[in-house]
């Protein structure tokens, strides 16, 4: 050992609060100082560091004992490490590695840490190690002051274990002392492999009828599985039959709507016509109006005239025969421009009945006409609404057929895992009989087999639970369907008596039916 030791490093140990390395160049023969230097906690680190867990060898009570516990200047450390470095040149210990490193560190919560050449091991790998070589705890590598003493006064039994330790055959006295237990425990084990045994054996009938349930369970599932099959395609051309009619009727309504749009525009176009036929005679009135006013300035001319007359008569009173007979002519000629002025404002009052009627009806068309467009306008938003839940309803369609076809596949897959799952219940029932005949093996076999039976059960739980799931997916897509249908035909109702109130009219008064039928009929000029 004194030409293998090449270092010892310590920091937190003890009193070497700092980190500090000793070299060992060669042979040591003593390492002197004063009192209190740490020539003891020297030797104390070797024994600590190799492995010794008594803690009164150490000249301590507890794990914190080792650890730098401060002092005036210096802070208490949290850790206490030791490094010892051999030279392995010659492999005298038994691992690949020309020199090695052990080291040792302690906590303040009483943890402690071994790492061989800085890899964390744990302390039975370093005392095997050390063992094999003549390092172990209890081999008297290191001598401690009075252990020469005790030996000579030691009794002939504790002698002869002192030797045998001191030889290192301690190490095979606790590996016997091991592997006899191990036997102990193996024997124990036997026992209740035995026990089990004649525990599960009334049990094998048991198993073969849940295999028999396994097997017809088998053959009911693919009977199901034909017959969702047979369902769902059923369904699936229903399906697709009753959209195929969707799309049909959506289509004769867009044709229904497009002709009911193209006499909507015949009607406008009619009604712009009796706009312009209204304007002309808005434009005659308004003539007419004019050559009224005409016609009373010269019933004021005239009236201005016969004033003047009058002044005229009585300064020509000499003159009355000759005059009487021009104011005769004068009057005869105004009655009959006032004649002619009352006819005119007769025709005018006629023509102005004429055209308020004509603007009633006017706007009885107008706010017929609205309302029309008001219609057609909700018509045609209920037509869009219709198309978009008919979109959606192809759509939630296309995600029906995608998730059939995932409940299909989830089927496939639950059948191969059935297969499977017997499978594993016959490697069971195989693996059981062998535990009979090999009882020296009958215990990881039975849990094994007992193990494969209990994931076999929750398999076929599991299995029901997707059908079950399976199922109830199945009603919900029925209800939504019944749903999509049910709404279709109410659009259709909706739309169907629109088109009918358009035909009949129904909702306008009598008068703008009138003035709308006589416009499609072309009777009115």
């Amino acid at each position: 050992m004194e030409s293998r030791l090449k270092k010892l490093e310590l920091h937190g140990y003890k009193t070497f609060a700092s980190r500090t390395e000793l070299e060992f160049p060669g042979r040591i023969t003593a390492i002197v100082g004063p009192n209190g230097s740490g020539k003891s906690n020297i030797a104390d680190s070797l024994r600590w560091v190799l492995g010794e867990q008594s803690y009164s060898l150490l000249r301590g009570r507890k794990t914190e004992d080792m650890i730098f516990a401060g002092s005036e200047f210096r802070p208490r450390a949290g850790m206490a490490s030791a490094a010892i470095v051999f030279d392995n040149e010659d492999g005298w210990l038994p691992i690949d590695f020309s020199e090695v490193e052990i080291t040792r560190r302690a906590y303040r919560d009483g943890n402690n840490e071994y790492l061989l050449n800085g890899q964390r091991v744990r302390l039975k790998e370093i005392s095997e190690l050390l063992a094999q070589s003549g390092l172990a705890e209890r081999t008297y590598t290191i001598i401690g002051q009075g252990l020469v003493d005790a030996a000579l006064s030691l009794k002939p039994d504790e002698r002869r274990r002192f030797f045998e330790e001191a030889a290192g055959i301690g190490l095979y006295r606790s590996r016997r002392e091991e592997s006899l237990n191990r036997l102990d425990q193996t024997r124990r084990n036997l026992e209740r492999v035995l026990d089990i045994l004649s525990e599960l054996e009334p049990r094998l009938k048991s198993l073969e009828k849940q295999a028999q349930r396994a097997i017809e369970y088998d053959r009911i599932m693919a009977d199901l599985r034909i017959s969702l099959r047979e369902w769902y395609g059923y369904h699936w051309h229903r399906t697709q039959r009753d959209l195929s009619q969707a799309r049909e009727s959506v289509h004769a309504q867009e044709t229904r709507l497009a002709q009911a749009r193209e006499k909507l525009d015949e009607v406008e176009k009619k009604l712009n016509a009796v706009r312009g036929e209204l304007q002309g005679l808005r434009t005659q009135l308004n003539g007419w109006h004019g050559q009224s006013a005409e016609f009373h300035n010269q019933r004021e001319r005239v009236s201005r005239g016969l004033a003047v007359l009058d002044e005229r008569q009585r300064a020509l009173v000499q003159q009355g025969g000759t005059l009487e007979a021009d104011l005769a002519r004068q009057e005869e000629e105004e009655k009959s421009r006032q004649n002619r002025l009352d006819g005119l404002i007769l025709e005018e009052e006629r023509l102005q009945a004429e055209l308020a009627d004509a603007r009633t009806q006017v706007d009885t068309a107008r706010k017929a006409l609205v309302a029309r467009q008001r219609e057609r306008e909700s018509v045609e938003q209920k037509l869009r609404d219709a198309r978009r839940q008919l979109a959606g309803a192809e759509t939630r369609q296309v995600q029906f057929k995608a998730h059939q076809d995932e409940l299909q596949n989830r089927i496939t897959n639950l059948q191969r895992n059935r297969e499977g799952l017997l499978k594993t219940i016959e490697t069971a029932e195989e693996t059981l009989h062998q535990a009979q005949v090999k009882q020296s093996q009958a215990k990881g076999e039975r849990d094994r087999a007992e193990e494969s039976r209990r994931t076999a059960e929750e398999a076929l739980q599991q299995h029901q639970q997707h059908l079950s799931e399976i199922e109830s997916e199945r009603k919900r897509y029925q209800d939504q369907r019944a749903h999509f249908e049910a709404e279709r035909s109410r659009f259709a109702a909706q739309i169907e008596v629109l088109e009918q109130a358009e035909r009949s009219m129904s909702g306008l008064n009598q008068g703008a039916r009138l003035l709308l039928q006589a416009v499609s009929q072309k009777k009115l000029n």
